[in-house]
């Protein structure tokens, strides 16, 4: 029987895991439209749910202490926080900041840890029993098994790795008094070998400094990965006094002292950024991380002897760092689960506990995590009869070639099929697709949908074989666009508008795990030479990325796109 995980702090979610495997899995984001939606996931659990709540085994809950605790407590104290990274309210004056880190500093490293672990544990559950009543009571009654943060993200990389022995590293901001482990996943086990303080945190500093360059933490440090490539190489000892890693120690280290996000920020400010341009300070930042996450890397390769390497936890959203260790001629093979943040905590704690009461993982690495809901032909025309004000549509006998030839006449679709991806990228079930050889088509998709800085570049999907061609560093096929490529010179003018100055991409390598998204970018090797595509997500900026068929149409409506094709519908604009 199915385990149910719930992770209810900041993108909160719920997923079920079963026989090792994830049946589905949710963000609570998606049925709010709140982006990174914070609190109890009562939407996400009643989706997964439905018609099957007899059958649940147990539930995992991701995050037993610290700021998980005091949401569940008082989850307004978390919607606050979240809306000051989001800029929603206004920044507090730095004495309030100063205030505010005494408190930080007390409870970040969490210590005694056994005494978070038994309040937290005891509040948490009677909390989360509550809560689960309101929707059924059968839930209500089931076992509560209280996950610790980084265990539910070494889970997640591990259980669905393929890898039967793997060294399992962990990197985010801070959780139960952690900013980052060290494991060894072995026939299903995991053992802990090293674990680093909250206090001392790779994902903090760099969340600071994408706040230093006014960007919002937690959502824009991809944009600070990307403004890091418009640098010369720079160098700045002063991040080694933030945080650094101590090989003699093993540990993250920092001479700074324990300060909050917003109050390290405001530091940077002050002592490296007024003293360096924001390109400049971007590429330091991102030559230091990678330095430290590499040293980790193959300082533990060494230790342990084991090559193949999955990865979790916030930081490692960080694609160009991901790439580099896969590079590493340590590194055998490299996994990084793609919903890598605290959103994907819920499927990380149900898998551990699916594997502590039934002693099964997947052997196999995960293929698709196309594990949201899907919509009939017949919803989907429903949907379009309901909203028909301002549209007009009519089926189409074969969905991907027509998208196929509209892109190829250089027009930008946005493409709604399937059920909808796990985590924050799309992998062609709902995205906005357009011809990644006409750099302009950056600008138009901006211009009229996205809203992004120009130093942002966007991702694209590619058959593998294509892949394997146009890609001087291609190891292996990432399904899920968690690492880059580096474009070869001769075929970069293709991939253009896909790709960075660097003449990196974010590729998500095609198989035969989405047969239609498939068809479509064979269709288009046909029409212009190459079996690629620019694919984003399919959201107007600053919401999260489409769920139903109301939400694709009400994203053609409220945006300058004017062609939707879903499920067998073209759908168009009234002129």
């Amino acid at each position: 029987m199915p385990i149910l995980g719930i992770a209810d702090s900041h993108d909160s979610g719920a997923a079920l895991v079963g026989n090792g495997g994830i049946m589905g899995a949710i963000n609570e984001e998606r049925f709010t439209k709140n982006k990174n939606e914070v609190g109890f996931p009562g939407h996400s659990i009643d989706y997964l749910c439905n018609e099957m709540r007899g059958e649940i085994d147990a539930v995992a809950l991701a995050w037993i202490g610290g700021n998980a605790l005091i949401s569940r407590l008082f989850p307004a104290w978390d919607r606050k926080r979240r809306g000051l990274w989001r800029k929603e309210i206004p920044k507090p004056s730095r004495f309030s900041l100063h205030a505010t880190n005494l408190v930080y500093k007390l409870i970040q490293n969490q210590n005694p840890r056994y005494v978070w672990n038994i309040c937290g544990s005891r509040i948490s559950t009677a909390i989360t029993r509550k809560r689960l009543g309101h929707l059924d009571a059968d839930l209500a009654n089931k076992k509560i098994y209280m996950v610790e943060h980084h265990l539910a993200h070494a889970s997640s990389a591990y259980y669905n790795s393929g890898f039967k022995e793997a060294l399992v590293i962990t990197l985010d901001g801070a959780g139960d008094g952690l900013s980052g482990t060290v494991s060894i996943g072995e026939n299903g086990r995991i053992k802990r070998l090293a674990e680093f303080r909250a206090s001392s945190s790779i994902g903090i500093l760099y969340g600071a400094a994408t706040v230093a360059c006014d960007m919002r933490y937690g959502e824009d440090e991809g944009k600070l990965m990307s403004l890091a490539a418009y640098s010369y190489p720079k160098r700045i000892r002063l991040l080694n006094e933030i945080c650094r890693y101590d090989e003699r120690k093993r540990q993250l280290v920092s001479k700074l002292g324990t300060r909050n996000e917003l109050l390290l920020a405001e530091y940077m400010k002050d002592h490296i950024l007024s003293n360096n341009d924001r390109e400049s300070f971007a590429y330091a930042v991102q030559a230091h991380v990678e330095e430290q996450v590499i040293a980790i890397v193959r300082q533990w390769i060494k230790e342990t002897n084991i090559h193949n390497i999955a990865l979790s936890g916030g930081f490692f959203s960080n694609v160009i760092t991901n790439m580099l260790i896969e590079q590493l001629p340590e590194v055998k093979s490299l996994f990084v689960f793609p919903h890598m943040g605290d959103g994907g905590l819920s499927s990380g704690a149900a898998s551990y506990v699916d594997f502590m009461l039934n002693g099964k993982f997947n052997r196999g690495q995960i293929e698709n995590i196309y594990f949201g809901p899907s919509y009939s032909n017949a919803e989907i025309e429903a949907a379009l009869k309901r909203s028909k004000r301002g549209i007009e549509f009519g089926e189409v006998r074969d969905p991907a070639r027509r998208a196929a030839e509209l892109i190829a006449e250089n027009r930008i679709i946005l493409w709604f099929q399937g059920a909808m991806e796990y985590g924050p990228r799309a992998l062609g079930n709902r995205s906005v697709l357009s011809l990644p050889s006409d750099q302009e088509n950056r600008n138009r998709i901006n211009s009229i949908i996205k809203q992004r800085p120009y130093y942002q570049p966007f991702a694209s999907s590619i058959l593998v074989d294509d892949a394997k061609k146009m890609f001087s560093d291609y190891i292996s096929q990432n399904r899920f666009m968690t690492g880059a490529n580096h474009v070869r010179d001769e075929h970069y003018s293709k991939m253009v508008a896909a790709s960075h100055i660097d003449k990196t991409t974010r590729p998500q390598i095609l198989g035969e795990e989405n047969e239609r998204y498939r068809e479509l970018l064979l269709h288009l090797k046909k029409e212009t030479g190459v079996g690629a595509v620019l694919n984003t997500s399919l959201n107007k900026h600053g919401r999260p990325i489409a769920m139903s068929p109301d939400d694709a149409i009400w994203t053609l409506k409220n945006t300058g796109a004017d062609t939707l094709i879903i499920g067998n519908y073209l759908v168009r604009k009234r002129k």
